[in-house]
């Protein structure tokens, strides 16, 4: 299935999209995947890896595509990011929200489908710029700015591949958690500005 499996650091997070993949294939049973599967594996993850989960599902075109993912991904964005703000404990949808789910087989097709692009990605992670990153302050604007693409994501729902800027910066800034690497944060504050734009354009 994919490529080798890359192994985890010793802390058991993910520091890469490929990571986040593997975990991911292991969401669910062989017939489908519920939201409160994907939400049992990462629960006690950091917000850099929350962030990339979520933007990543959202950016998948066979994920994100489907009615209402996009949707749910955002309010789940913001909800790590509340938890990582103030401290509200685990991640966990009521059942009426936490069982919807997408076939096993269109969860998997989408993965593969984006661990070519993912893993050229991860190739070019490097600690940089980490002024970006490190500090209260700097962690608190990217927070900020996190919160609010998801935001933009339920409005951008309405709009052809609408979520896929905000959704791309959310895994940017993820990224830049994960690997103190300010490039991606300067990408994600982009990614921002084109979300906004298109805020603009189109509705």
């Amino acid at each position: 299935m994919g490529t080798e499996k890359t192994r985890e650091c010793q802390d058991g997070e993910e520091h890469s999209l490929s990571e986040v993949i593997d975990r991911l294939e292991e969401a669910g049973n062989e017939e489908r995947v519920e939201v409160n599967d994907v939400l049992d594996i990462f629960s006690d993850r950091s917000l850099g890896v929350l962030l990339s989960l979520f933007g990543l599902i959202a950016a998948i075109p066979l994920i994100g595509a489907v009615p209402g993912v996009s949707i749910l991904t955002g309010t789940m964005i913001l909800l790590a990011i509340a938890r990582s703000t103030f401290g509200r404990g685990a991640l966990h949808l009521p059942e009426v929200v936490g069982s919807k789910y997408i076939e096993k087989s269109k969860f998997d097709k989408g993965l593969e489908t984006a661990r070519p692009a993912v893993e050229k990605v991860d190739k070019v992670l490097s600690r940089r710029i980490t002024f970006l990153i490190d500090g209260r302050v700097q962690r608190l604007l990217l927070s900020l700015a996190a919160a609010l693409l998801a935001v933009s994501m339920y409005p951008l729902a309405l709009v052809p591949w609408g979520v896929q800027a905000p959704a791309a910066g959310i895994v940017a800034f993820g990224l830049a958690l994960m690997a103190r690497d300010g490039l991606f944060a300067l990408f994600g504050y982009l990614l921002s500005g084109v979300t906004l734009y298109l805020i603009l354009a189109f509705l």
